[in-house]
């Protein structure tokens, strides 16, 4: 892999996913999450008045490594409680500043996006069990399931995904 070091290495990736959710999805997380004891998460609120996480409070995890004949193990990719919390300040912004200041004010489209950016949750999972494969799309089926909501197109059911334990 370019960039990561000498010929011969390899690189190792966790299933890594981030995305921002509806309160009702994110109850409905929270329930299913306990069926999923390899996965870490992080849920925050806009103004971080709720936040949690199954992770130490000051422990980074990492999300990728590399591994180099005669070398120390790479690590240039982890999640952090800390640092994630500081991204959540910017990635609720640019609902704000990318998104809802296209459309005029008072506006169903703008409103729409100020509802999501007071309303919705900043989310990440990490699947720790990088040796079994990805359960976290799985993982975001059965909730979606849950809801009423059937899985996207490109899931299909079976596919590929590892079943949680």
């Amino acid at each position: 892999m370019f960039g990561w070091g000498d010929a011969g290495g390899y690189v190792y990736q966790k299933a890594y996913l981030e995305f921002f959710a509806a309160p009702e999805f994110v109850q409905e997380l929270l329930q299913v999450l306990h069926n999923y004891p390899f996965v870490n998460y992080h849920i925050v609120n806009r103004c971080g008045s709720q936040d949690t996480t199954n992770c130490h409070s000051n422990t980074p995890v990492a999300v990728t490594w590399g591994v180099f004949p005669g070398r120390e193990i790479v690590q240039p990719t982890v999640v952090d409680p800390v640092s994630f919390n500081s991204w959540k300040e910017e990635a609720f912004m640019l609902w704000e500043t990318s998104w809802a200041s296209l459309y005029p004010r008072g506006s169903p489209s703008h409103h729409l996006i100020k509802h999501i950016q007071d309303t919705y949750y900043l989310i990440n999972l990490v699947d720790n069990d990088y040796v079994k494969g990805n359960v976290l799309f799985h993982l975001v089926g059965e909730v979606l399931g849950r809801l009423g909501k059937p899985p996207g197109p490109t899931e299909q059911p079976g596919g590929g995904h590892r079943n949680a334990p």
